[in-house]
C-alpha cells in the first residue's frame, strides 16, 4: 500500500513538473500559426585544399545574430513569461509597467528573416575573401517554436591579394599618397579581408589629415578589386574617387586662430551683444568681454600655429587640453577657408565657461541598533581660476560623530575630522613641457587629520583621547594619452608629523610612562613622530565611457614610510624605541557590467597591506585598516570586526584603542543595481572581509594572516537597498544582515540559519542600517 501511495505521489510530482515547465516555456499566449524564433545554427561545409575557415565561421556567427531569441534559463523563458502575465491594453498601467520593465514581448519567427540571412551570409563570406560559396536554409519547426539552420558550402579557396597599385602622378596628393604604400596594411600575399581595407583607408585619411588635407575624409578613396586575372588571386587598385572635390584635394595652413573665452550661446544669439574688447599674444588673438584668465596660460594649451599645415593631432590636442583645464564646459573650434586665401584657415575657438566657485556639502547618517548611531557631514569650496592661470583650490571640511553603546565598544562616543587644502597648477612645475602628454599638472596639499575617542574608565576616569596627523604633500599629475584612461601622480614630497592629545595630560603621560610594562603594545600609539611618505598611484578607469556594456576601474598605490619619534620624554632613556620603516601597498579592483537596459552588476576587490620592513615593526594607528560600515561589509559597524578571528572584547578596564584594527586588509562586494523608475533603484548585495594584524607587540596567532584558514574568518553580510538616483548625487539607504561572525568560535561563525527577524533582540544585535550619499563603490 505504501508503495503504491509513493509511486503516485512521484507520478503527481512529475505530471507538476511537466506542466510547469510548458507554463515556464511562455509558448502559452501564441497564436494560431505563430511560433516563437529559436535562433539560428550555421555548419559550414568545404571542399578538399580548402584550409582554415576558422576566421569565416565567426563572422558569419555574427551575421545572424540579429533577431536575439527571447532568453532562457534551464530551457524555461521566465521573462516571457512575465510579459506575458502582465501586459495588457492600458499602457500606463502597473501591469504594462511590470511588464515592459521585467518581461520581455516575444521575439516570433518571420520568413524573412532566413532571407535577410543569407544576404547577410553571403556578403560576410565575401568580405572574408571567399567568393565562392553557396547557402542552403533549412526551416526546423517545432510545435510553437522555429530554428533556422545554414549550410555553408564553400567552393574555393579565401583569395590572395597579389598586387596593390597606388596611384602615381605629379598631384601633391597623390604623391603623399603614393609615398604612404610602404607602410601599407594591405600586403601582398595577405588574405583578403575587407576589415583590412577599411582600416587601411582611415590610416590615409588620418595621415593625410595632420599634414594640411582639412576635409579629406576615408570615403575619398576607393579600392577596386580585379578578381579575374590571375586566378584564385586579387589585383587590388586605390584610386582617388572622380566625384572628390577641390576642397578635398587642397592643401591647407592655418591662417589665423581667434579665441572667444567668455563665449556664452545663449547670448550670441541676440544680434545686439557685440565684443569690446580685443588682445593679442603671439599670432592668437582674443575676443572678450571678460578675460578671467591669463592668455599665456591659455596659448599653452593651444597648438595651432599661423603658418603651419593644419593638423588633426593639434586640433584634438588644443581640444583636450583646454577640456582639461577644468575651466570650460564647452570648447568648440571652427575652421573656415580665409578670405585672404583659397588654401589657408581661419581657426575660430569658442570656449563657453562654468562658474568659478562652487560650494558642495553632504549629509549621511549611520545607524545599527545595540551598536552606535551618529552622522557624517561634509562641506567643500572649489574655484577653479583663483589666480587666473587655471589654478584649482580647493577647502574641504568632512567630520563624523558616533554614538555608541558602552556594552560594545571600549570608548563612549568617536569624532574623526579631516580638514584639507589643495592647490593644482596646470603644468608640471620645474619640468620641461612634454606635448605629448595629454595633461599635467602640479598638485600640493595640506592636511589635517584627527581619530579622537571618549573614554570613561575605573583607573583614569572620563577623559577625551585623540589621534592627530598634519601632512603636507606635492607631486605631479599626469596623462599620457588623450584617448587612454591611465592616470598617474607621484608625490616625492610628502611629509607628516603624528601625535596624540588627551583633555588630562597627566593621563597621558601615565600612559606613556607605562609602554614598557604594556605587553599589548596599544599604549606606544600615542608617542609622536616625524614621517617621509613619497607616494606613487596609478590609475585606470573607464567609468566615464558609457558606450561600454563591461567597464573597469583599477587603482594601485605604492608607498614608503621613513619614521622617527620625537620629544617623548616621559619614556625611560634606556628604553629600546625603533623608529618605524614601512611600505604600504593598496589595490582597488572594480568592474560594471550592464546586463540588460539599466540593470548593472557591480564587483570591487580591495587589497591593502601595510608591511613593516623591521623585525616586528609598528604600524601607526593612523595608518591601520578598519572594516565595516557604510561603504565596507555593510552587515557590521565599524571597528567591530578583526583582526582575523580575535574575540570580541568589550571590557573596558584598560585602554584598547588599537582594537579592530590591522596592517593587512581584504575586502569585497557584489551588487546588483536594478531600476524601477525613472529615480528609484533596488539593489542586492553580498559584502566579505577582514583585516589582520601581522607585526607589532599586540600580534596574536588569532590575529595573523594565514593562508589555510583566512577564508574561514571572513565576515560575510548580506542586504538589500533602496537608491535615488538624481544624477548629479545619489540618495542610499541600505539595510544589512551578517552571514558569518569570524569572531566566533571555529564551527559557529555561519549564522545565516539563525535570521530571526521577528526576535527583537536579534534585529538589536544584527541590523545595521546606512543612510548616505553616493554609491558604495
Amino acid at each position: 500500500m505504501n508503495a503504491r501511495y509513493y509511486l503516485l505521489e512521484i507520478i503527481a510530482l512529475l505530471a507538476f513538473a511537466v506542466l510547469l515547465g510548458s507554463a515556464c516555456t511562455g509558448t502559452g499566449h501564441l497564436q494560431k500559426g505563430e511560433r516563437l524564433y529559436n535562433g539560428a545554427k550555421i555548419k559550414i561545409k568545404k571542399e578538399e585544399g580548402i584550409g582554415s575557415t576558422k576566421l569565416l565561421k565567426s563572422d558569419l556567427k555574427k551575421a545572424v545574430i540579429l533577431p536575439r531569441p527571447n532568453k532562457k534559463i534551464l530551457g524555461m523563458r521566465p521573462r516571457l513569461v512575465l510579459y506575458n502575465m502582465f501586459k495588457n491594453s492600458r499602457p500606463k498601467s502597473i501591469g504594462s509597467f511590470i511588464a515592459n520593465r521585467f518581461g520581455e514581448a516575444p521575439i516570433l519567427y518571420e520568413p524573412k528573416t532566413a532571407n535577410r540571412h543569407r544576404e547577410l551570409l553571403i556578403e560576410r563570406a565575401a568580405n572574408d575573401g571567399f567568393f565562392k560559396v553557396k547557402i542552403i536554409s533549412t526551416e526546423k519547426p517545432g510545435r510553437k517554436k522555429m530554428k533556422l539552420h545554414y549550410a555553408v558550402q564553400v567552393r574555393s579557396p579565401r583569395e590572395l591579394v597579389d598586387k596593390v597599385t597606388y596611384p602615381a602622378d605629379s598631384c601633391t596628393l597623390t604623391r603623399r599618397i603614393h609615398n604612404l604604400q610602404s607602410e601599407s596594411l594591405v600586403q601582398p600575399p595577405q588574405p583578403y579581408y575587407l576589415e583590412n581595407l577599411i582600416a587601411e583607408r582611415q590610416r590615409l585619411s588620418d595621415t593625410l589629415r595632420n599634414h594640411g588635407w582639412y576635409y579629406f575624409s576615408p570615403d575619398n578613396l576607393l579600392f577596386i578589386a580585379d578578381t579575374l586575372h590571375p586566378p584564385g588571386d586579387i589585383n587590388l587598385t586605390l584610386r582617388i574617387k572622380d566625384e572628390v572635390g577641390a576642397h578635398e584635394r587642397q592643401q591647407y595652413r592655418i591662417a589665423s586662430v581667434t579665441v572667444y573665452p567668455d563665449y556664452d550661446l545663449a547670448k550670441q544669439t541676440d544680434s545686439t551683444h557685440l565684443q569690446t574688447d580685443t588682445l593679442s599674444f603671439g599670432c592668437v588673438q582674443y575676443v572678450f568681454q571678460h578675460m578671467p584668465t591669463r592668455p599665456e596660460v591659455l596659448n599653452q594649451q593651444i597648438f595651432l600655429r599661423c603658418g603651419e599645415l593644419y593638423s588633426n593631432i593639434d586640433y584634438q590636442t588644443t581640444i583636450h587640453r583646454l577640456l582639461n583645464l577644468n575651466l570650460y564646459k564647452f570648447v568648440n573650434i571652427r575652421f573656415d577657408v580665409s578670405a585672404l586665401s583659397d588654401t589657408l584657415l581661419d581657426a575660430r575657438i569658442y570656449l563657453t565657461p562654468y562658474r568659478p566657485e562652487r560650494v558642495e556639502g553632504t549629509l549621511s547618517a549611520v545607524f545599527s541598533p545595540g551598536f552606535y548611531y551618529g552622522l557624517r557631514m561634509g562641506a567643500a569650496y572649489y574655484h577653479r581660476n583663483i589666480f587666473r592661470g587655471a589654478e584649482a583650490f580647493q577647502v574641504s571640511l568632512n567630520g563624523a560623530y558616533l554614538r555608541t553603546n558602552r556594552d560594545n565598544f571600549d570608548f563612549e562616543d568617536f569624532l574623526v575630522s579631516d580638514a584639507s587644502t589643495r592647490l593644482s597648477l596646470p603644468y608640471m612645475l620645474f619640468l620641461p613641457e612634454k606635448r605629448p602628454l595629454a595633461f599635467g599638472a602640479t598638485l600640493f596639499s595640506l592636511r589635517h587629520e584627527t581619530n579622537r575617542f571618549r573614554y570613561n574608565l575605573p583607573e583614569l576616569g572620563q577623559f577625551g583621547l585623540s589621534f592627530q596627523r598634519i601632512g603636507a604633500e606635492g607631486g605631479y599629475l599626469w596623462k599620457k594619452n588623450r584617448r587612454g584612461s591611465m592616470v598617474q601622480a607621484a608625490n616625492p614630497l610628502s611629509l607628516g608629523l603624528q601625535y596624540s592629545t588627551t583633555s588630562k595630560q597627566s593621563i597621558r603621560e601615565q600612559l606613556i610612562r607605562d609602554i614598557p610594562n604594556d605587553s599589548t603594545g596599544a599604549a606606544r600609539a600615542l608617542l609622536t613622530f616625524l614621517e617621509y611618505k613619497p607616494n606613487y598611484t596609478f590609475t585606470f578607469d573607464q567609468r566615464l565611457e558609457p558606450a561600454r556594456r563591461l567597464t573597469v576601474y583599477f587603482r594601485q598605490r605604492f608607498a614608503a614610510q621613513a619614521s622617527g619619534y620625537v620629544g617623548n620624554r616621559y619614556l625611560p632613556a634606556d628604553y629600546p624605541l625603533a623608529s618605524p620603516l614601512n611600505l604600504f601597498v593598496e589595490s582597488d579592483y572594480r568592474q560594471y557590467q550592464k546586463t540588460d537596459a539599466r540593470n548593472v552588476l557591480a564587483f570591487r576587490m580591495a587589497v591593502g597591506a601595510g608591511i613593516p620592513l623591521r623585525p616586528n615593526g609598528t604600524i601607526a594607528l593612523l595608518d591601520r585598516f578598519v572594516i565595516g560600515g557604510a561603504s565596507s561589509v555593510r552587515a557590521f559597524p565599524p571597528r567591530t570586526v578583526g583582526p582575523g578571528s580575535v574575540p570580541r572584547d568589550t571590557s573596558s578596564g584598560r585602554i584598547k584603542v588599537g582594537n579592530y584594527t590591522g596592517n593587512l586588509l581584504i575586502e569585497s562586494s557584489i551588487e546588483y543595481r536594478m531600476p524601477i523608475g525613472r529615480y528609484p533603484e533596488l539593489a542586492f548585495f553580498v559584502d566579505a572581509g577582514n583585516i589582520w594584524l601581522t607585526s607589532g607587540p599586540g600580534a596574536t596567532e588569532a590575529s595573523h594572516f594565514r593562508l589555510n584558514r583566512f577564508y574561514k574568518e571572513l565576515a560575510v553580510g548580506t542586504g538589500v537597498g533602496l537608491r535615488v538616483n538624481l544624477g548629479f548625487f545619489v540618495l542610499r539607504l541600505d539595510l544589512a544582515v551578517p552571514l558569518s561572525k569570524p569572531y566566533l568560535p571555529e564551527g559557529q561563525r555561519w549564522v545565516a540559519d539563525g535570521l530571526h527577524f521577528g526576535q527583537r533582540s536579534w534585529r538589536k544585535e544584527n541590523l545595521n542600517w546606512n543612510f548616505s550619499f553616493g554609491y558604495p563603490f
